[in-house]
């Protein structure tokens, strides 16, 4: 009986270390294919969310996937701090594997954009900040900062589209 727990408790955790490699390897790979489709300088921070990983990426549906990318420079906001957290989102694990990320189904996005106060009239189009059609949902100075927040619902999340944009 105790060989038998042993051995269990063994599996489990090599399950369990097994998942956090995989949302490792995928959290970095997504990382990396997102600064090179969307020529971003330095690589965001993606932390994919819920246990176990292994199963989403089976399943090529992901609960909850947050992505930050900072000092992301644009035309008319000047840098920019974005960050976004994809509900729902949809990638087939060969996609992900190949660092395929194009377009992607996601059933909710909540996003975030903080830039600049010293540019004010790029108030006048704050809609523009949040891209895919996300609605923007409220605006809120920090300090020096103009804080945007959006939301949207089925949204496709083009990657492809940021390419070029500045």
């Amino acid at each position: 009986m105790r060989t038998l727990l042993v051995i269990l408790l063994v599996l489990t955790g090599l399950a369990v270390a097994a998942d956090f490699g995989a949302a490792a390897y995928a959290e970095k790979a997504a990382s990396e294919s997102m600064r090179n489709t969307a020529n971003l300088g330095s690589d965001p921070s993606v932390d994919i969310k819920g246990f176990p990983v292994l199963l989403q990426a089976a399943q090529g549906k992901y609960d909850e996937v947050v992505v930050k990318a900072n000092h992301v420079g644009t035309e008319k906001f000047g840098f920019i701090d974005v960050e976004a957290t994809l509900h729902g989102l949809e990638l087939p694990i060969s996609d992900l594997a190949e660092r395929q990320l194009h377009k992607i189904p996601v059933d909710r996005l909540e996003a975030t954009a903080r830039f600049n106060a010293l540019r004010p009239m790029v108030l006048l189009d704050v809609a523009g900040l949040l891209p895919f059609g996300v609605v923007p949902t409220g605006i809120r100075m920090e300090g020096t900062t103009v804080v945007v927040t959006g939301s949207g619902t089925n949204v496709l999340v083009d990657i492809d589209s940021l390419k070029g944009k500045s």
